[in-house]
């Protein structure tokens, strides 16, 4: 069994992309506990609602820089 944290991420950095986020989930719960499935549900709705505005165009998609120059300018009026 590797116990060496530095051996554990290399073991876990080399592994696809579909194992390493099962294996961020369950460490994410081991330490946040287990999820409440009413909240869990709401913020799929709220993901599912935000990608349908992006993809009718009602919304788009900012640089981050961009939306903070922006909101420092606000905070500075």
């Amino acid at each position: 069994m590797i116990t060496n944290l530095d051996e554990i991420e290399d073991s876990a950095l080399s592994l696809d992309r579909i194992s390493q986020a099962r294996l961020v989930d369950k460490l994410l719960k081991s330490v946040h506990g287990k999820i409440d499935s009413k909240i869990q549900q709401a913020w799929i709705k709220e993901v599912q609602k935000r990608k349908e505005a992006l993809d009718s165009g009602e919304a788009s998609l900012h640089p981050a820089a961009e939306v903070m120059k922006e909101a420092r300018k606000f905070i500075r009026r």
